[in-house]
């Protein structure tokens, strides 16, 4: 027989104030506690991993639900007001009854772990990481957003996730073990027509007549000193200039010959006429490389399934000259 519980219709809950859209959600009340412990919204938005913007909106979207102001901030400060400090408490015990709900309710132990892969990569393009996510099929969850690699390590700080892969990792965090899977080539993208796009592989001394498309430092700070040492040996300086929010748009622009770009291989799939990739010289191919880590925690050492994971990334992990 089996173990599933019917839900009879006397179980039907009559208080529909409980499905009122005008309740808080745990994310605000999460936001809401975070400020009240930092007493600063820069500080609490650094600890949750996310902007400023973003959570000065969930903070005032909470006090328009509750028809009441629960903080008063000022640029260095914020302080609590009586319906706050109250509001303060009772967030944190439903918090906590919460958490404690869902330990109680999940007492089993889950067979599957929960992958986060940065989306600056073509992981389904990559050998390796598709072997690997068809290998491990039945054990893994993958994440379908589309994190950074920044956001997957905020959250995989927060153990929201249990493995991820992302670029460009500096393991300073004692809790947190790494592993060097793969080095990810970038290729150039160019306009068909320069004379530079005759060469099988380009030096970027051939291209200096040509501005790049480059994203802002604190968008891929590793990726963006990269650049800059390189760029500073080149024989003449190569104009930057910001990336376009469409990817399309940019090829568009490129096959006019108004630009060029550097990016990840795996990502090299769209194709417009007039716009052709091209790889670099392995000088410069080697010097540009991502990167790209396994992070676990130490936690999840004595983890079969997550120990059998990283043998299986030790095994097969591509042998480049660059991975040492």
């Amino acid at each position: 027989m089996s173990n599933q519980i019917l839900i009879r219709p006397e179980y039907k809950h009559e208080n529909s104030a409980i499905y009122s859209r005008h309740l808080p959600t745990i994310r605000q009340l999460q936001y809401f506690l975070a400020v009240c412990e930092e007493g600063n919204f820069r500080k609490a938005a650094s600890r949750l991993g996310i902007s400023q913007p973003p959570l000065s909106m969930q903070i005032k979207e909470l006090e328009e639900k509750l028809q009441t102001i629960l903080l008063i901030r000022n640029t260095r400060y914020v302080l609590l007001t009586e319906q706050g400090k109250m509001f303060r408490d009772l967030a944190q015990n439903w918090l906590e009854n919460l958490s404690k709900t869902i330990t109680n309710v999940n007492k089993q132990p889950i067979d599957k772990v929960t992958l986060g892969i940065t989306k600056i990569l073509g992981f389904n393009f990559i050998p390796l990481l598709r072997n690997f996510t068809t290998h491990f099929q039945q054990q893994i969850d993958i994440l379908q957003q589309d994190y950074s690699s920044k956001e997957l390590i905020a959250e995989f700080t927060k153990k929201n996730i249990d493995l991820v892969i992302v670029s460009d990792y500096k393991n300073n965090n004692k809790q947190v073990n790494s592993l060097l899977v793969y080095q990810e080539p970038l290729v150039l993208a160019l306009p068909e027509h320069h004379p530079a796009s005759s060469q099988e592989r380009i030096d970027l001394n051939t291209v200096v007549d040509l501005p790049l498309y480059c994203c802002k430092r604190y968008q891929n700070p590793d990726l963006y000193e990269k650049l800059i040492r390189v760029m500073s040996h080149l024989s003449k300086p190569i104009a930057m200039q910001p990336k376009l929010p469409n990817f399309l748009t940019m090829l568009m622009e490129i096959a006019m010959g108004r630009g060029m770009l550097l990016l990840p291989q795996s990502m090299a799939q769209a194709h417009i006429q007039g716009a052709v990739y091209k790889k670099l010289t392995l000088e410069y191919e080697k010097q540009l490389a991502l990167d790209m880590h396994l992070l676990w925690h130490q936690s999840n050492d004595d983890n079969p399934t997550i120990k059998s994971m990283i043998e299986f990334l030790q095994k097969n992990r591509t042998e480049t000259e660059y991975i040492e």
